[in-house]
């Protein structure tokens, strides 16, 4: 008896040992019963797993199949659930020679039930791009992980880590609230272990992994939920394109064929145009898709399909386990274009209706056109399937530029700045879906809108005002409602993702409690008027817009939203001296019909006589809404 139990001893230390070495990853780390799909894979990394076997006893699942992949460290299994009601574990063993070596226990859940149309960002939507390391440092206590290559946190230095965190992000929410901000993209909060330039997120070392310097995996589904709580949708930045160079697969690759120009490191082209050029060779266009954006980001070979089928699944998790209401691509367009059509269809399929906006940067309306779903209704057929594609919404760049460039001082009388606005919106043909474009002023990659308008308070609050009134998604960047500027170094990364002051303990200014200079809080007051106004505006949610051109001896632009029962009129003067305006010449212009006589200015909530002419300020704007 004394001999058995020995036997018994030995065998389970030495499962104990083999434990801590066999298995390094399983991924997903988790899945649910009741997908659309009964089949997903398993994705196992270890230490020399072809000398080992693996079983799943369990009548509940079944192996479809085991697929060795070029490095005997990675296996990926093909499973389906044949238990679709309940959530239940099972167990994985890995033997060798017949007795199991090391166990895991793996987790099946039951998927929550949404509708994901109520639940995803949409045109009601004002969203609030943050950069959690420069936003609010909620937990000082992980500003600094020595287990991770970047080790230090120095505020003096633009492109350090600073410490925000999620914790910050989530003690905040209420400001976030109140301003009038209806949903949050964040910047990637995935682990990035460089050795430098680690706080911006997009050198992701781990695709299942929040990093730890920002919370963990159950804090940002802590946020998602209380977010929600306060009515705020949460964006997940999603980097389907490239990995960071210390991403773990990178010291020992699943296969050759996972990296695009693993051998001989190839920058992209960066020809964007090459994916829709009808006289395009290959080379062109893999120059573009398969070179890598930087150094520090190794570029992702979609067409594999174990990595491809990892890369859809991984959204699929987020999207469950954090109850995500949409995702942000980064660099779209450069990802392989058939891999794109499968993860959005993937995605859809699973959460119909779930939006997500791709950043495709480029000022040409026809390039990005091509890229947002079309409607099969209006489409071109023959366009449609050479370069089909089916994002639902993208990032509005032709917009963005046309607002910077309109908002300008007139050089000359016969300048016709406004006309560019004018100009772009009439193009809005190419866009399939211009309602569900994401729209934006500046974000975490450009110069700080203030600066780019040359710190005129005036054309601020134009651009502003029109960015809540015209069509499309509005994006605000964190800090931009308190005139935030990077004019030290305009452009500058660092500098211009610059800390919120508040966020840390100690800062000299408080812009939470409007502890900011006098113009900050002008500012920061009229965006909460604006941003609180359009949130119940439903006009400017889903009705129809119209717009009258600048006259050519008239630097004076104005838009209208309207439904049935209520009407928002902009009105933008650029001219060097006030205008006088009469709104009913315009309203009687178009299909809405009303008999009252006054309508709402919307900043001071003042009644203006529609009958009767308008003043309006040089270099200013009225707004006004008529309710019937």
């Amino acid at each position: 008896m004394k001999k058995i139990f020995f036997l018994v001893l030995v065998l389970f230390h030495n499962t104990i040992l083999f434990s801590q070495n066999l298995i390094k990853h399983i991924e997903p780390l988790s899945w649910w019963v009741n997908m659309e799909s009964s089949n997903f894979q398993l994705l196992i990394n270890g230490n020399n797993l072809k000398d080992y076997s693996i079983e799943i006893p369990d009548e509940r699942v079944e192996i479809i199949q085991i697929k060795n992949l070029e490095n005997n460290n990675y296996v990926a299994i093909d499973l389906e659930i044949l238990e679709r009601k309940e959530a239940f574990n099972f167990d994985i063993n890995f033997k060798k020679k017949g007795q199991i070596i090391e166990k895991h226990i793996y987790k099946m859940g039951i998927k929550t039930k949404r509708i994901m149309k109520e639940c995803t960002f949409n045109s009601s939507d004002v969203i609030y791009l943050i950069t959690p390391d420069r936003f609010a440092n909620g937990n000082k206590n992980n500003d600094v992980n020595q287990s991770l290559r970047e080790k230090k946190i120095n505020r003096s230095k633009s492109n350090s880590r600073h410490g925000g965190d999620i914790q910050g992000i989530i003690d905040h929410l209420d400001y976030i609230s109140e301003m009038g901000f209806t949903a949050i993209w964040s910047t990637p909060m995935l682990e990035n272990d460089m050795e430098k330039l680690s706080y911006h997120g997009y050198a992701i070392t781990d695709l299942y992994k929040i990093d730890p310097r920002m919370g963990d995996n159950e804090l940002y589904k802590y946020l998602s939920k209380k977010a929600n709580e306060k009515g705020i949708k949460l964006i997940k930045d999603v980097v389907l394109n490239h990995i960071g160079s210390k991403h773990w697969w990178m010291s020992d690759l699943p296969s050759k064929d996972w990296i695009n120009n693993y051998e001989k490191y190839t920058n992209t082209s960066h020809v964007r145009e090459s994916l829709h050029d009808p006289y395009s060779v290959k080379s062109d266009i893999s120059s573009f898709s398969d070179g890598w954006f930087v150094k520090q980001m190794p570029d992702l070979n979609q067409r594999n399909p174990i990595l491809s089928k990892y890369i859809i699944q991984n959204s699929l998790w987020w999207i469950e386990f954090a109850q995500l209401s949409g995702f942000r691509v980064d660099t779209y367009s450069y990802s392989d274009r058939e891999f794109l059509n499968t993860w959005n269809n993937t995605i859809q399929k699973e959460y119909p209706g779930f939006n997500i906006v791709g950043e495709e940067w480029t000022t040409d309306k026809s390039i990005i056109g091509l890229w947002q779903k079309p409607n099969l209704d209006n489409a071109n057929s023959s366009i449609v399937q050479k370069y089909k594609s089916n994002i639902l919404s993208l990032m509005d760049f032709p917009l963005n530029d046309a607002i910077i460039k309109s908002l300008q001082p007139k050089e000359q009388k016969w300048d016709h700045k406004l006309s560019i606005l004018y100009r772009n919106l009439a193009q809005d043909y190419l866009y399939p879906n211009p309602n569900n474009m994401v729209t934006f002023l500046d974000n975490h990659d450009m110069s700080r809108i203030f600066c780019q308008l040359n710190h005129d308070l005036n054309y601020w609050k134009m651009a502003q005002a029109f960015l809540m009134t015209t069509r499309g998604i509005p994006q605000v960047y964190y800090g931009t409602e308190i005139l935030l500027s990077d004019s030290i170094k305009p452009g500058d990364h660092g500098i211009l993702r610059e800390d919120f002051p508040g966020g840390w303990s100690g800062d000299k200014n408080d812009a939470f409690n409007s502890e900011i200079s006098e113009m900050q809080k002008q500012a920061q007051i009229f965006m909460k008027i604006l941003l609180n106004w359009r949130k119940t505006s439903t006009a400017v949610h889903t009705g129809e817009l119209k717009h009258f051109a600048p006259s050519y001896n008239n630097e004076v632009y104005i838009i209208v939203r309207f439904n049935k029962n209520s009407l928002v009129m902009l009105i933008l003067n650029n001219e060097e001296e006030k205008v006088d305006i009469f709104p009913k010449n315009y309203i009687k212009q178009i299909d809405f019909e009303t008999s009252r006589l006054n309508a709402k200015e919307i900043l001071t909530e003042k009644l203006i006589d529609i009958n009767s002419p308008i003043s309006i300020n040089s270099k200013s704007f009225l707004l006004l809404e008529l309710i019937n």
